[in-house]
């Protein structure tokens, strides 16, 4: 009997302190990639909105609509937008405001210029310190995107 419980003894301590298969409890990594992407998508998918919304309004004005009369007219507003695009619906029910940050984490310069005819944006991650990412666009539609020339 006693023998029994020592070869039941060495075989628990084997199974815990001999080979293991591999990626038997060893550390997962969790790739930082994903999310930053995911971030840079939403920045993207919001400069599609405002142009979106920007085109609706030049059709409806024959100028362009600063931020705040977008905010006005419900383009854009806490419980989200209608300008985002099926594929994406972060953008879509995001809370949007008129702060410093228009949603968080997010910083959005919007300029109009030649009497209202032409606009340009760039919406800026805040919380980049390091490259300072951003996506930009303008009056064609064109999204591009960004960083410090200081990043490596």
């Amino acid at each position: 009997m006693c023998t029994r419980f020592r070869f039941l003894g060495l075989l628990a301590i084997a199974m815990l302190f001999g080979p293991q298969p591999p990626g038997w409890c060893q550390k997962k990594t969790i790739s930082t990639a994903q999310p930053e992407q995911e971030r840079r998508s939403f920045a993207q998918n919001l400069a599609r909105a405002i142009n979106a919304a920007e085109a609706n309004y030049f059709q409806q004005h024959q100028v362009y609509a600063s931020w705040d009369n977008l905010m006005g007219l419900g383009y854009f507003s806490p419980s989200g937008t209608k300008w985002a695009s099926p594929g994406f619906p972060t953008v879509a029910h995001a809370l949007y405001g008129s702060g410093p940050e228009i949603v968080p984490g997010w910083r959005l310069r919007l300029h109009l210029s030649n009497k209202e005819k032409t606009y340009d944006v760039s919406i800026e991650d805040v919380n980049d310190l390091k490259c300072g990412y951003a996506v930009t666009t303008d009056e064609r539609g064109l999204i591009r995107q960004g960083k410090s020339i200081a990043c490596p």
